[in-house]
């Protein structure tokens, strides 16, 4: 018998509550039959013919003729091209099982004459030819392969096989019966040839019964062990008639309950096989498509880092919230926030502590906001809040400053204290949009806002903004085309030694001739150079053409010492300085102590680990380094101790009141003794009169640029400068 299924057919499932009973249940009808069996012959439990009286063999025999034919009519009825033959085979055996123990009953002794008379003999002969049938029907499906029929239309003919077996025993029973040889004789009792037959039966379901009993652990498509114990019953039952003495006492008895138990379980493997399997296998695969219909919705409408709804889904939630709103005459907001400096943490720590942050942060922000409100993750390092029913806008500002007080406090992630802050946009329908595109789009608008106004704020959406947003746009289009249109150029400020008024070297200020617009001013383009990232082509072209220039001066005879280029905290963390150096110092000839890079304080402490690497790996190539706008970030001698840098630049807005405010004098001179203390030199910029720079040389600065000396000019106009005006070095 092979027991391993097909691939079509279902697959059984087992109940370990009943792999635990069948045995002690087979064990306890043994001991019953074993223990009568063991009773001395004078007992009266062995003595009594009245412990089975006919009502009672009919109520059983009407019983088990019933569920056999309710074991043929499910089976049949319940047939998929898939079903195991073993069931059809069973169904059609036990369809004849049943129509002979019909025969049997009505030839009982005591029932009414079943076209002829009634007697012991004929139940008998009908009663062998059923339990015949049985074993025959059982073994045959022990021994085949449990797997569908190759042909479907063969179930036909085993059922006409069945009938006719049954229709020629009934002709030759009722018609013929000399055509039998006795199996009782009146007066007598049984004969030899009955219990012959009786211990065939047995032996035909032993071999089933091991058959069964040898597929149980490899039985995974059908019930091995409820047909071994329906065989097992059945054999105890065949016992029991092969010890009986007459058809009234205790072993009929007992013969008849097990027949009736044995059909039961039979039964109860059919209906497993044909009913409740097919069904929990359709449950199965109905919950598997939730499943996978379930999986698919949250990978359709959820974030997989975060579990928060994606903006899909936001997009329904908010349709549905700005509809509500229309009728109840109510608000809604939504709330855009971008993550401060998050690419930074990302690139310093990584993306381990990146992805735990965004998830610590969708906890934070949950725990803020309403249960009604919908907390977004669009994508990256953003995230959007729908607040629905809102009876004003002010309701929204007061989730905003929520927000932003929240977050001063650092985030405990990965075992690490984070400080983070978010940038917020708030747009709020109807007046700031009422379509779901319209409002996300402006509260986008301004959370850009938020990020140029110094970034750890929130700001209202304004129409102006719109307009703002347009204007940036058209700005960095025509900025991406501005290197290659030859629109940019390069002014040099010079830089002058106080003591003599020598040129001691010269800044590169960018400028941008515009086409249309004329020259625009650097405050306007720079910082929106720095956020799109298109401050690293535009750094890498300045750095090219001030070198380009120093050394064409160089060759000219304009004595120029050093030429100074500002870098962008962009250019530090993105556009790989140090190759950009390499080559514009290689491709012009430049003495690498020529070039000056001034780095502003913020871009050092963004993330000081990689700044101080650069620029000790710049320092070491022979750069000059300083430090732009000193003061007005976070200065700290700590952290000067660590960096390779050569002079500080004092910004101009302590020099410019340098003479009229004794809070800039103290500054001032505070920055002068801390450089000194550290061996760096100081230079002042924006001296526009000569008593700034007098009280300057009086506190120890020795270098200026300013007004005072010349505004940034064209190269031209700085070659005649430095004619006027001679260098330190010459």
């Amino acid at each position: 018998m092979d027991d391993h299924h097909s691939s079509t057919a279902p697959l059984y499932r087992r109940t370990s509550r009943w792999d635990k009973l069948f045995l002690p249940l087979l064990l306890a009808l043994g001991a019953l039959l074993l223990a009568i069996w063991g009773l001395p012959e004078s007992a009266q439990l062995k003595q009594s013919s009245s412990l089975f009286p006919t009502w009672l063999h009919s109520i059983t025999e009407l019983f088990a003729m019933v569920v056999a034919l309710l074991l043929f009519s499910v089976t049949w009825h319940s047939y998929r091209r898939d079903s195991a033959g073993n069931l059809v085979l069973l169904a059609c055996g036990f369809l004849a099982v049943g129509l002979l123990d019909i025969g049997h009953l009505l030839s009982y002794r005591g029932m009414p004459d079943f076209i002829t008379p009634a007697s012991a003999e004929k139940a008998i002969d009908f009663w062998l030819a059923a339990r015949l049938m049985a074993a025959v029907c059982l073994l045959g499906v022990s021994l085949r392969a449990w797997q569908p029929l190759k042909n479907p239309g063969l179930r036909w003919y085993w059922l006409t096989a069945a009938l006719a077996l049954v229709a020629t025993m009934f002709y030759l029973q009722l018609l013929h019966p000399n055509a039998f040889a006795p199996t009782f004789i009146e007066g007598q009792g049984l004969t030899p040839l009955k219990i012959q037959i009786e211990w065939l039966v047995i032996a035909l379901l032993g071999v089933a019964a091991w058959r069964f009993w040898r597929a149980r652990p490899h039985a995974t498509n059908y019930d091995a062990h409820g047909l071994f114990l329906a065989v097992a019953v059945s054999i105890l039952s065949e016992l029991c008639f092969t010890a009986y003495s007459n058809v009234h006492d205790i072993y009929s008895l007992l013969g008849h309950l097990y027949k009736a138990l044995a059909y039961l379980l039979l039964y109860r493997v059919v209906f497993i096989s044909s009913v409740r399997e097919p069904y929990w296998r359709l449950a199965k695969e109905i919950r598997g498509r939730e499943a996978a219909e379930q999986k698919i919705e949250v990978l359709a409408f959820y974030d997989t880092l975060t579990g928060l709804p994606n903006l899909e889904l936001l997009r329904d939630r908010t349709d549905q919230a700005l509809t509500a709103s229309l009728r109840n005459q109510q608000h809604v907001a939504l709330l855009y926030m971008d993550v401060d400096g998050f690419k930074t943490l990302n690139d310093s720590l990584g993306h381990s502590y990146g992805d735990a942050l965004l998830r610590t942060l969708a906890e934070v922000l949950r725990g803020l906001i309403r249960d009604s409100d919908t907390l977004c993750r669009p994508g990256g390092d953003e995230f959007v809040i729908l607040l629905p029913d809102l009876d004003s806008p002010e309701d929204a500002a007061a989730i905003a400053d929520k927000i932003m007080r929240h977050l001063r406090q650092p985030l405990a992630v990965l075992g690490r204290s984070i400080s983070t802050s978010l940038s917020l946009g708030l747009a709020v329908a109807p007046g700031d949009g009422s379509a779901f595109e319209t409002l996300l789009r402006n509260a986008e608008t301004a959370m850009y806002k938020a990020k140029q106004d110094g970034r750890q704020t929130w700001r209202y959406f304004d129409s102006s903004m719109n307009e703002e947003a347009l204007e940036r746009l058209n700005l960095l289009n025509d900025l991406r085309q501005a290197v290659a249109a030859g629109q940019l150029l390069l002014h040099y400020q010079p830089q002058v030694d106080l003591r003599s008024g020598a040129l001691i070297g010269v800044e590169a200020l960018i400028r941008w001739q515009h086409p249309q617009w004329g020259l625009v001013p650097p405050l306007r383009f720079i910082p929106a150079a720095e956020e799109s990232r298109l401050i690293v082509p535009i750094g890498e072209w300045v750095i090219q053409q001030a070198c380009q220039q120093a050394m064409a001066w160089q060759r000219a005879g304009v004595r120029v010492p050093q030429v100074a280029v500002n870098v962008s905290a962009i250019q530090l963390q993105y556009g790989n300085i140090e190759q950009q150096v390499l080559q514009a110092l290689a491709s012009s000839g430049l003495p690498a102590a020529m070039l000056e890079l001034e780095i502003t304080e913020s871009s050092l402490i963004d993330n000081p680990e990689q700044a101080q690497a650069t620029l000790k790996r710049l320092k070491a190539m022979g750069v000059k380094l300083s430090i732009d706008d000193f003061g007005t970030g976070y200065s700290s001698l700590a952290y000067l101790r660590n960096l390779a840098v050569d002079k500080l630049k004092i910004d101009q807005s302590f020099v410019r009141d340098l003479t009229s405010s004794t809070d800039s004098r103290a500054i001032v001179t505070a920055i002068v003794q801390m450089a000194h203390s550290l061996g760096l030199s100081t230079i002042a910029e924006g001296v526009e009169d000569q008593a700034s720079a007098e009280a300057l040389l009086q506190l120890g600065c020795l270098e200026a640029q300013g007004y005072l000396y010349a505004k940034p000019l064209p190269e031209a106009q700085l070659s005649a400068f430095v004619r006027q005006h001679p260098s330190a070095s010459g």
